[in-house]
């Protein structure tokens, strides 16, 4: 069997509930976003501590029902076990209308301290730019999975996401300057919509005044061992910044 780092373990668990998570909700639903959307559809090479989820129409109660049926059914445990891995305890601190988090501590044998992770529903429209297709088959093959199909945000809609998320958060995070950054080097043109293009400025201010000792803690921690060394420097983080900064510029500039 192969062996998971801590990290691995975890984006192993998320793959995991995902490809079962179909069978208890319908899967039109609900749409993957955040970091997991970004390393299971866009190649990004940053784990993601947690899975973030848009949900609509179905309500809190008949979600919370589903999930925790989910979690603590026989079948999806034995999944579990058959990765060496198994749920050790469930938190549910967050249940309200728009938001619902489930809170996991996991064991695995493959690392010698328990696992968390979170998984959040957050309870609004679908933007334009969801699309029901597989995930990365270079993920999957990397976990030896079934290749299964969930619905989840386009890259256009994620630029968006990512913008909006860089510009309005009232804690400036540098994961969502390494995802523009990443998504800026897929040499895709982002549309834009005017609720975007009205904060540009805001999102360009934030970026520049992150500092490198955030983006040790919150993404070079997150990357493969192999690709750490190579990001754990100060002037890669400023070409990073800087490129978003730019990039962000440019879009200014063709509103105007």
């Amino acid at each position: 069997m192969k062996q998971y780092n801590p990290r691995q373990s975890v984006e192993l668990f998320h793959l995991l509930f995902l490809s079962q998570l179909g069978r208890k909700v319908d899967k039109k639903l609900y749409a993957l976003k955040g970091g997991c959307n970004m390393r299971f559809y866009f190649k990004s090479i940053r784990y993601s501590e947690d899975m973030d989820i848009d949900i609509q129409i179905i309500n809190k109660d008949t979600l919370f029902k589903n999930v925790n049926k989910l979690l603590s059914s026989v079948p999806f445990n034995n999944i579990l076990q058959a990765q060496s891995m198994e749920i050790l305890s469930i938190n549910t601190p967050k249940q309200t209308p728009t938001t619902q988090r489930w809170k996991i501590e996991l064991k695995s044998k493959h690392t010698t301290l328990p696992l968390h992770t979170k998984v959040e529903f957050s309870r609004r429209e679908f933007e334009d730019g969801s699309i029901y297709e597989p995930i990365d088959s270079q993920i999957i093959r990397q976990y030896s999975l079934t290749p299964f199909m969930t619905n989840h945000y386009s890259i256009q809609s994620m630029f968006r996401q990512k913008v909006r998320a860089l510009a309005l958060r009232s804690e400036t995070q540098s994961r969502d300057i390494f995802d523009l950054y990443l998504l800026i080097g897929s040499g895709n043109h982002f549309e834009l919509d005017e609720s975007t293009t009205a904060i540009l400025e805001d999102a360009k201010s934030k970026a520049a005044g992150v500092a490198f000792e955030d983006f040790k803690g919150q993404v070079i921690a997150y990357l493969p061992e192999d690709q750490q060394k190579e990001y754990d420097d100060v002037s890669v983080w400023d070409v990073i910044v800087k490129t978003v900064i730019t990039s962000i510029g440019d879009y200014q500039h063709e509103v105007n």
